[in-house]
């Protein structure tokens, strides 16, 4: 008896213990890839507008590029659960950029958001040094 409930505590309190935290080494890879990606999606995006993609194919183009880079992500950091790290940051970066395309002066953070990003995402080589 109270081998199973000791195996039953053991078993709570793995469950229930936090998940590894992304290091700062990691997080700075993840921010070097969401700006490559999201580099690769707006000038997708502008490729395809001045080529006259559907709609549709310029929809996609976000998923695609998430998608790659979630592989990227995989490969270098094998069952982690940073994607949703990733993808949270590249939406985030993404929406700043759009923000600060439509109203540059009443959102100077999504202004300095967007001008970090396309900088980093030029200059920044994901899994070495920037």
């Amino acid at each position: 008896m109270r081998l199973a409930l000791f195996a039953t505590v053991l078993a709570l309190i793995t469950a229930c213990s936090p998940v590894n935290p992304i290091s700062e080494a990691e997080k700075i890879d993840i921010d070097c890839l969401a700006s490559q990606t999201v580099v690769a999606i707006t000038a997708a995006i502008r490729n395809g507008t001045a080529n006259g993609a559907s709609a549709e194919d310029l929809a996609a183009i976000p998923d695609a590029k998430i998608a790659e880079a979630r592989k990227q992500l995989e490969a270098k950091y094998s069952g982690r659960m940073d994607d949703a790290f990733l993808e949270y940051d590249i939406n985030h970066r993404l929406q700043k950029i759009e923000t600060a395309l439509r109203n540059p002066e009443d959102d100077p953070e999504a202004a300095a958001i967007m001008t970090e990003t396309l900088a980093l995402g030029e200059t920044c080589q994901f899994g070495g040094q920037s």
